[in-house]
């Protein structure tokens, strides 16, 4: 019955898209909106009612099409229908969501990617269908998930089969971080089996820990807010990345409770990609919206306007920058508590690799932190740069609602992290001591317990307000004290040079950059992207 009501909401997003020019904005906007709501409560059901499947008559030369809505499918539908309801999202892109999570064959998760990709991303959703579908082909049918389980793959099959999973995975980053995730978990931790060796985990390892530094320095280097908010979001995917490798290790080495440990990092790096991206990606238009630029050195002072807004970034950033008691952390916290045990494999290289990624993992932290600080203290602190930003409002209605409730969601599971391991337990087996309160990797372990760290945040913020609203006088200081002094009339808005900028807080890092070798990361991205569409329009000319 719910997959029955899910393959109509599907094909109500599909129609929406089809006759989109013909229904007027508001009303698609209230349609999609609905749907999705309709999703998040249907998945909520499917996990309390347990796995169920359905055949379409749909399909290549009259074949069926299954689809099949178990733990896994249910928890990233309703995270990610969860997420839409606070974002302007293409129609024709939640039903390829909806379809590629609820495939349970080849042609079905065909056609979910392609939709998901949609006209602007089409050939990168075709290139990751195509290596999907010769993935499926090397188990010795392309067809229904049920099957393929039955008969894993191995040798040289097996890994090619990982390499191909790997690139459609890369194709998909661009399109959503999260439908890549679930992926890699449908296809190498389902499909697979559990009988691979344990180099499967190195390339996710390696993979994670890269795009977690890069992402944190591109962060903290970026000059927008947009462009923060973007890589910010990609740094949660990087831990969980590296939670994913290390759970594939766990597993070849028949340590079930490090797989355990590692797949709930890897379920609360996706939640915080997720929430984070989208909370962020919101302060970032209602600021430029309201402040006029996206800049961050045209910018300031933002904070005495746009309280909500400012508290909404504040509760994104503690899930970006893994600082307690953000969710995050509690990614960071699991993954760095599965990263020692797998210390203790016993294999010389294995412990090196463990401890490099270790070390990328403390510098990504400490870069996240940089780019936190940096970006709330430049846009939201010291005195405004602008006009615009001087009288800066926050949102009203319901964009004001959707920030202040996303924002305290993200608060809610930083500090309840276990509340957000309770959807995921099916899939991830979560063992018992990871308590609604603590999260712990033991029965005699101290654990981590964000309430605490919560409380006494709170505390030391009441005294602080409490001080200042106690020194009424503002202290008078030289002009040059960071431009915080009584200012003349001719420089309301003080002097931007006087101030500490967007520039001043990473100069140190710039001038590291200098000393490395120049690497233009984005423009070789564009490249590959290039050389695959390339690749791919020659291939279908043919």
């Amino acid at each position: 019955m719910v997959l029955t009501l899910l393959s109509v909401l599907i094909a109500g997003l599909v129609l929406l898209a089809l006759f989109a020019r013909l229904v007027p904005g508001p009303v698609q906007t209230g349609a999609v909106a609905t749907i999705a709501a309709a999703v998040v409560v249907l998945a909520g059901v499917a996990l309390h009612s347990g796995a169920s499947a359905i055949a379409l008559p749909i399909g290549p030369a009259g074949a069926m099409t299954h689809l099949a809505l178990d733990p896994l499918s249910a928890c990233f539908l309703l995270l990610l229908f969860l997420a839409a309801l606070g974002t302007q999202i293409a129609p024709l892109t939640l039903a390829g969501t909806a379809a590629t999570l609820l495939a349970a064959d080849g042609f079905g998760i065909v056609v979910g990617l392609l939709l998901l990709g949609g006209q602007r991303q089409l050939r990168l959703s075709a290139v990751a269908a195509v290596c999907i579908v010769v993935a499926l082909a090397l188990f010795g049918s392309a067809g229904e998930f049920a099957v393929l389980r039955t008969m894993p793959p191995d040798g040289w099959r097996a890994a090619v089969v990982l390499l191909l999973v790997l690139a459609a995975a890369g194709c998909l980053i661009p399109l959503d971080p999260a439908i890549a995730a679930w992926v890699m978990l449908r296809v190498v931790f389902d499909l697979c089996g559990s009988e691979q060796a344990v180099w499967w985990g190195v390339p996710l390892l390696l993979a994670g820990a890269g795009f977690a530094a890069y992402s944190a320095w591109r962060a903290a280097l970026a000059d927008t807010l947009h462009a923060v908010a973007g890589a910010a979001a990609l740094l949660p995917f990087g831990v969980a990345t590296m939670a994913l490798g290390v759970a594939l290790c766990g597993r070849a080495v028949d340590l079930p409770s490090v797989a355990s440990l590692a797949l709930a990092a890897a379920w609360l790096g996706v939640l915080a990609h997720v929430l984070c991206r989208t909370l962020l990606q919101l302060v970032a238009d209602e600021v430029e919206r309201s402040g006029g630029t996206r800049r961050l050195d045209l910018l300031g002072g933002v904070i005495r306007g746009m309280p909500v807004t400012a508290s909404s970034c504040l509760s994104g950033l503690f899930a970006f920058a893994l600082l307690p008691p953000g969710i995050g952390f509690a990614a960071f916290w699991l993954l760095f508590q599965s990263l020692l045990a797998m210390a203790r494999f016993g294999d010389p290289g294995l412990r090196a690799l463990t401890l490099c990624v270790a070390l990328l993992l403390a510098a990504s932290f400490g870069l996240a932190t940089l780019a936190g600080v940096r970006l709330f203290g430049i846009v939201f602190l010291g005195r405004p740069r602008s006009p615009r930003g001087a009288v800066a409002e926050d949102p009203r209605g319901a964009p004001r609602h959707v920030l202040a409730g996303l924002a305290a969601l993200t608060a809610l599971l930083g500090i309840l992290p276990g509340l957000a391991l309770l959807p995921a337990a099916g899939w991830t087996r979560a063992a018992s001591p990871m308590l609604l309160l603590t999260l712990r990797n033991g029965a005699e372990a101290p654990g981590y317990s964000p309430i605490f760290i919560a409380a006494m945040l709170a505390m030391a913020g009441l005294a602080a307000r409490r001080a200042l609203r106690v020194r009424r006088e503002p202290p008078r200081e030289p002009v040059w004290n960071g431009g915080f002094a009584a200012l003349p009339p001719w420089l309301p808005f003080g002097d931007p040079a006087a101030q500490f900028g967007a520039a001043s807080f990473v100069a140190p890092l710039r001038k590291l950059a200098t000393l490395l070798p120049h690497i233009d990361m984005q423009s070789s991205l564009h490249q590959m992207r290039a050389a695959v569409q390339r690749a791919t329009t020659a291939w279908m000319a043919r």
